[in-house]
């Protein structure tokens, strides 16, 4: 029997710098992150994970992923990347790309979308192929900790614009215990 679940980003992570906004109730902090070619940005965060990132003319609505779950064969269960942003202002996308910052700083591309198209509510949404959700596959998963990932979305405009933005997505060790015993798979 197969189930699909949406896991998005929650965590408790440790403040590097307090800031006076609240967010969701919660005091935004700034968070450092190592990303691609060894640059290091700083990030809104809260205690109980990462805030959608925003300029003037995106906002990151979306960076988590659908798994399928195989509870007789837990090898066969598949993980999907969703990724979603709005457009705030009218125009025209050309290409849309999100890669997954390793901790290394590799990027690891994810989707590639050469004719991204914005829905009736200016929202652009894009998956990643399935891939297994199996420890060699994805062994973050499979930690004991909150995972922190990092993703990397380059919006790119007909007119030839370019903007890059990082998301990054908490997973709490709760809601990876309980996707793993969704799975069948126990400690």
């Amino acid at each position: 029997m197969k189930y699909r679940f949406f896991a998005l980003c929650a965590s408790l992570l440790l403040p590097s710098a307090a800031i006076s906004e609240t967010y969701l109730g919660q005091q935004v902090i700034e968070v450092s992150f190592l990303v691609d070619g060894g640059k290091t940005i700083t990030l809104p965060m809260t205690k109980t994970g990462a805030m959608p990132i925003e300029n003037d003319d995106y906002k990151i609505e979306g960076a988590g992923f659908n798994i399928s779950l195989d509870q007789s064969v837990p090898e066969k269960s598949t993980l999907d990347w969703a990724f979603s942003f709005v457009a705030k202002k009218p125009g025209k996308l050309k290409h849309v790309s999100v890669e997954q910052v390793e901790s290394d700083g590799r990027l690891t591309l994810l989707v590639k979308d050469e004719a991204p198209a914005l829905n009736a509510k200016s929202n652009w949404v894009g998956h990643a192929a399935p891939k297994a959700a199996a420890k060699d596959v994805s062994p973050w998963l499979y930690s004991r900790e909150d995972t922190t990932l990092m993703f990397k979305f380059t919006i790119t405009t007909e007119s030839g614009s370019s903007v890059t933005m990082y998301q990054p997505s908490v997973f709490s060790s709760k809601t990876k215990k309980m996707l793993l015993f969704a799975m069948g798979i126990r400690d």
